[in-house]
């Protein structure tokens, strides 16, 4: 009879430490959608038109009017769309982790989740990796090449952009501890046993 109250407890224990696990992994994934979501808006709406005084002749100012967006730098658009499918990718197994318990084929789900994990830790990485240079590019230019910087012209353009660039790293660094977190969920999976 103790035996058998123990072993209730110890089920009662196991049971609820893969529940309360599930939910961190589920919270853990929202923020990053969250993150991931906010620096593709964020960048994705980022323009900026400011009119320039570029000559004077006489004393007449040429004035031309420019327009600073994302569209016009390929790491930018590389950005957008590596947090776009980063944010799909964690929609996507949010559901998976909330009604996709019948979708395990002999026990493949846990092994995908994380490799698409992985492969999204590496996608939101170059991603954030390529508009960090150019955002350095931009705020402090590069003298040997003869690019100028152009932060000093389009303040509030380059101020959206390093807010899309903190919410993407905030994105990659959740992403890498959802990783860990599967990779984890996948080796301490328990084995079935066959007789």
């Amino acid at each position: 009879m103790g035996l058998q109250n123990e072993e209730k407890l110890e089920l009662g224990c196991s049971s609820s430490q893969p529940r309360s696990k599930k939910w961190v992994l589920l919270t853990v994934r929202v923020i990053a959608f969250l993150a991931t979501a906010t620096a593709t808006l964020v960048m994705a709406l980022n323009k900026e038109t400011k009119t320039l005084v570029v000559a004077t002749v006489g004393s007449t100012p040429i004035k031309l009017t420019l327009t600073a967006k994302f569209q016009h730098t390929p790491a930018f658009v590389f950005f957008v769309i590596a947090n776009g499918m980063a944010s799909f990718h964690n929609l996507l197994m949010i559901m998976v982790e909330l009604f996709g318990q019948k979708l395990d084929y002999k026990g493949l789900r846990l092994a995908m989740i994380a490799i698409l994990d992985m492969t999204t830790v590496a996608l939101v990485s170059g991603g954030a990796s390529a508009a960090t240079f150019m955002a350095e590019v931009g705020k402090n230019g590069n003298s040997h090449a003869r690019w100028n910087k152009i932060c000093d012209k389009f303040e509030t353009f380059c101020d959206r952009g390093g807010v899309a660039i903190i919410a993407s790293s905030a994105g990659l660094i959740l992403m890498l501890i959802i990783s860990v977190m599967s990779i984890t969920k996948l080796l301490n999976k328990p084995k079935s046993i066959s007789s």
